[in-house]
């Protein structure tokens, strides 16, 4: 067993700022941070912070405070539970109807990857929101189509989530590092085009 399936069988799940920790660390362009600046991005206490990049560092997947095993950090961040799916909907023309609704949100997913990197076809329009928005967008959506299983989900993540968002695209999607994970959680022809965004963006290992 190597020491990345050690760590995930024997690690019990902290709270979602170890996720903070993950995404900071694999930001773009891979730049030697100090511990102080990493605890200060992602929202942590400071030698709690310490702690989580020693295990990191025992691993073997960062030398410093710079990432070396992108795909194995992938890898123990993917295997954690995914974001909170708050509502689910059918909804016609779900770009047009998602951009007018006047409230902030992130894609993540299928859309998000097409916009990225063009190799999925845009199925599942998922996107994240804030928390005090929820019931706003929840008497939006279903004012524009029906409530239920369909094409449109909405999550309810850690707002961090929200950290260095790619706005060059439109609409705004997830930094590429939560949209990375994000398609490797939903798993299939999803994890080919997560496997291609790393080696784009990250290089092999």
């Amino acid at each position: 067993m190597t020491k990345i399936h050690q760590f995930l069988t024997k690690t019990k799940r902290p709270g979602v700022k170890v996720e903070r920790i993950y995404r900071v660390l694999l930001d773009l362009p891979f730049e030697k941070r100090t511990n102080y600046r990493i605890a200060k991005d992602a929202d942590a206490d400071y030698h709690w912070t310490i702690d989580k990049l020693k295990e990191l560092k025992e691993l073997g997947i960062i030398e410093g405070s710079k990432v070396i095993r992108p795909e194995d950090l992938f890898t123990i961040w993917a295997d954690r539970p995914n974001p909170t799916l708050y509502r689910e909907y059918h909804i016609q023309g779900p770009m047009e109807v998602v951009t007018k609704a006047n409230m902030d949100f992130a894609l993540t997913t299928y859309y998000a990857e097409q916009l990225v990197g063009n190799y999925l076809f845009p199925s599942k329009f998922d996107l994240y929101i804030y928390g005090g928005d929820a019931n706003k967008w929840h008497q939006y959506l279903s004012m524009n189509g029906y409530v239920g299983k369909g094409n449109v989900r909405i999550l309810l993540g850690d707002e961090h989530v929200f950290w260095h968002i790619n706005s060059k695209t439109k609409p705004s999607t997830v930094c590429i590092q939560q949209l990375i994970v994000d398609l490797l959680r939903e798993g299939g022809v999803c994890t080919e085009a997560a496997e291609l965004l790393m080696e784009r963006f990250y290089g092999k290992d």
